[in-house]
């Protein structure tokens, strides 16, 4: 099976090339990327005012599988993931049961190879049934595939057993993903502390919170000497602690969510569920700051945090509403327009921190386009206008915050070992 991609600009940060060029791909390999290339039998894609470029990469969605297939499965969710322009997914372990052994880590592999239409990785517990207590079966679980290990959605309260944790998934080269914001600081809170919270009388989550737990997470990579990923940055604080801490050498990334790079927690004036999100939206200066972050780079990443939910969970008082929110079909839309066609961000930078950065944490064969690589490709058109229409999701996760904005730049086509998934927002497997 052969495909020719022509004359697309390609972006490809890994290896410095933003020019038209010509792919050839044959037997879900890239062969060759030039000018003018032909292929004989080849099937032509014309590609011309196009974006091609390393197929993304989000390193946190929640499939809400096992246990909780009516919010969200392996079907769905990698249709989702496939619909938005991602090629590679890596899911978080809070399920039921949580995802904390290597049986549960090789069943969902397994699930990703017969049920996905993307490349599907996983993300195994560092806590038995993420309670916090005692080390899961780490060292089984990355033998057996697992690219991360994360109690995400979790604060791991336990200095002790987070240093524990480091030091055990270093010997294995792996990195521990933290969900960092002190609950007995965040507490029972609703949305960010300050003028709106106070506006709307609901109890906040304070930044400094997020603040502790990232200072005291850092400091204990920084012990250890193991690799440490800070996951769904949000708060101007913890920005500088990333940032001080790469200077001193600490091996320490960090990511940043669309919403949270585009969104304020005005966005909750109006007790919108679909808004609520842990970590919580934050004010103008926060974001202010995630965005100088990801632009000096002490941001790697842009992640979805995708985390759908069942229409009925999140169709009721705001209060009793849980946090998340479907992203992956909207994620590349919103930074286009927010990032790109504001001018704050290059195409080039914003490709590094959505399928470069990420494949190079989790150590995946992804995020270049040369010969010999993996063929999955996303195609771009960076001014196609669309609408988001969250009814027309392929992910079970009807809510998001961003239903019914106009955007500008969309995915067009996704290409998964070399075969075209998706094309004009159509999954075709």
């Amino acid at each position: 099976m052969k495909l020719l991609i022509k004359g697309g600009r390609v972006v490809s940060p890994a290896d410095r090339v933003d020019t038209v060029s010509d792919i050839l791909i044959e037997n879900s390999k890239i062969v060759a990327v030039d000018k003018n290339l032909s292929g004989e039998e080849a099937e032509i894609y014309d590609a011309s005012g196009l974006v091609v470029v390393p197929g993304l990469v989000d390193m946190h969605v929640h499939l809400r599988e096992p246990g909780l297939e009516a919010k969200e499965d392996v079907g769905s969710g990698t249709r989702a993931a496939a619909a938005g322009g991602f090629t590679t997914i890596a899911c978080m372990p809070n399920t039921k049961p949580v995802v904390d052994n290597a049986i549960l880590v090789a069943g969902l592999i397994q699930r990703g190879q017969t049920e996905g239409v993307v490349n599907l990785k996983v993300i195994g517990a560092l806590t038995k049934g993420q309670e916090g207590k005692e080390l899961a079966e780490i060292g089984d679980m990355i033998q057996v595939g697992a690219v991360a290990i994360s109690d995400d959605g979790h604060y791991v309260n336990s200095a002790k057993i987070l240093r524990t944790g480091l030091e055990y998934t270093g010997m294995f080269g792996c990195r521990i993903i933290s969900h960092a914001e002190d609950e007995a600081l965040a507490g029972e809170g609703f949305m960010h502390e300050g003028a709106v919270s106070a506006m709307l009388g609901l109890k906040g989550r304070p930044a400094v919170a997020e603040d502790i737990a990232v200072a005291r997470d850092i400091l204990l990579a920084e012990y250890t000497g193991s690799p440490l990923h800070i996951a769904h940055v949000s708060t101007k604080g913890a920005v500088e602690l990333i940032r001080q801490a790469k200077r001193r050498g600490v091996n320490v990334t960090a990511e940043a969510t669309p919403h949270h790079l585009t969104l304020t927690d005005a966005a909750l004036t109006h007790f919108n569920t679909a808004a609520k999100v842990n970590p919580p939206l934050r004010s103008d200066e926060h974001v202010e700051a995630l965005l100088a972050g990801v632009k000096d780079g002490t941001i790697d990443v842009i992640a979805t945090d995708h985390a759908p939910h069942a229409f009925e969970d999140k169709d009721v008082e705001f209060r009793y509403a849980p946090s998340g929110f479907a992203g992956l079909e909207t994620a590349i839309g919103i930074i286009l327009t927010g990032l790109y066609h504001s001018g704050q961000f290059t195409l080039t930078e914003i490709i590094d921190r959505m399928s470069c950065a990420p494949a190079r944490i989790l150590g995946l064969a992804a995020g270049k386009i040369e010969p010999g690589a993996p063929a999955d490709i996303t195609i771009i058109d960076t001014e196609l206008e669309w609408t988001v229409d969250s009814s027309k999701f392929y992910t079970r996760g009807r809510h998001t915050p961003f239903d019914g904005k106009k955007l500008k730049g969309k995915a067009v086509t996704t290409i998964v070992n070399g075969k075209i998934i998706m094309k004009n927002g159509k999954v075709l497997e």
